[in-house]
């Protein structure tokens, strides 16, 4: 069996697909699958992988790159049993209107709705961008994203909400699965993260505007202002970081706040096996792989209860419910409340750690879940 992937980013870029389409590459290599990925890229790199990796520039013409990316994946599809689309959705349409291979989606948010975000076109939540009319433009976006998606055999979604919204799209429950994001599981329960001295946290993100990190740092200059001693990491990097430190510096909280970049794996693991308590204020995610790494090192969880996080919130049984205000930014006096509230409630922080790494074992594996890949590919 041949299979061709598409991805728009890929190592050393950092981001859900970046991570996930090296982890599903080898296992379909190691099972005897011949693998080709094709990606976009900052820079020549020599890459070593069991599978071929195929990189096209990203910084030139976009008709040209666009061109040059359809072309590709014809080219490298023509012996291929199955595309499957992790990025480049209108360039593999494209391609297969040609090559009329069975292809395969996975979708893990809506790309139309976060350009529209990143732009400052509109400041609505997910869900109301969903049901919302929208100008021309925004509605030829929509139409876009929703049209790609049903020209799949399948598509792969990683929560049942995010599902239901593809559905909606004009995807058919019969062409819709959901294999849920994983993580590498410790077995080990290690003892609750408490220092009484100072409070750690942590969050992780691209730095844009739907992540709400302004809130997080505004309800630590909460603490700051009741005399708490605290600690922020700011993981990532985005287009509103230099506002961020901006606001870090006007609430002079220079000290108590650390934006780290970007960081490796293996980094991140450092950062935090150091962390207490993972802030998640986000108005979506489909299913954030961060907060099953939080789980993983045995952090507290506070977290919207936004797309797919509440399926690993479960109503507050796993961790702390964030509310959005009118379904877009938390409440920094909220989160301030939520934050002493674990700050007095040893048990209660004991137990719904527990309760969500019990979950993880469950239904966030990740061997367990890039198992259920390859079932599909080998069907």
């Amino acid at each position: 069996m041949k299979i061709l992937i598409t991805v728009g980013i890929y190592p050393p870029d950092i981001g859900g697909p970046a991570s996930f389409v090296p982890k599903i590459a080898n296992l379909l290599s190691v099972n005897n699958i011949d693998v080709t990925v094709i990606c976009l890229t900052n820079q020549k790199i020599e890459d070593n992988e069991k599978y071929i990796v195929k990189r096209i520039y990203r910084k030139q013409n976009l008709i040209i790159r666009w061109i040059k990316t359809v072309l590709s994946i014809i080219k490298n599809g023509y012996d291929a049993d199955i595309i499957f689309v992790n990025g480049l959705p209108m360039e593999s349409y494209v391609a297969n209107i040609f090559l009329r291979k069975k292809l395969i989606r996975k979708i893990v948010g809506d790309w139309a709705w976060e350009r529209a975000r990143n732009k400052g076109i509109t400041e609505e939540s997910f869900d109301e961008f969903q049901i919302n009319s929208h100008n021309l433009h925004l509605e030829i976006a929509k139409f876009s994203r929703g049209w790609t998606a049903t020209k799949a055999d399948l598509v792969i979604t990683p929560s049942e909400h995010l599902s239901n919204v593809v559905n909606n799209w004009g995807v058919e429950r019969g062409n819709l699965k959901v294999i849920y994001n994983g993580t590498k599981i410790s077995n080990k329960l290690s003892e609750l993260k408490v220092n009484e001295k100072i409070i750690k946290f942590i969050t992780v993100g691209r730095l844009a505007s739907w992540k709400n990190i302004d809130s997080i740092i505004k309800s630590m200059s909460i603490l700051k202002n009741k005399n708490i001693d605290f600690e922020l990491l700011i993981v990532g990097s985005g287009p509103l970081e230099s506002d961020l430190k901006n606001l870090v510096k006007e609430l002079e909280l220079e000290k108590q706040v650390i934006f780290t970049g970007q960081k490796t794996a293996t980094q991140l693991a450092d950062y935090y096996k150091k962390s207490e308590i993972y802030i998640q204020a986000s108005g979506y995610e489909g299913l954030p792989h961060v907060l099953l790494e939080a789980i993983n090192y045995n952090l507290t969880l506070i977290s919207t209860p936004i797309g797919g996080s509440n399926e690993v919130l479960e109503d507050g049984k796993n961790g702390w419910v964030l509310d959005l205000v009118d379904g877009v930014k938390p409440d920094p006096t909220n989160l301030y409340s939520i934050i002493m509230d674990i700050k007095t409630s040893t048990q209660l922080r004991e137990r719904k750690i527990s309760n969500a790494k019990n979950l993880l074992k469950e239904k966030f594996d990740e061997d367990e879940n890039l198992m259920k890949y390859l079932e599909v590919f080998q069907s």
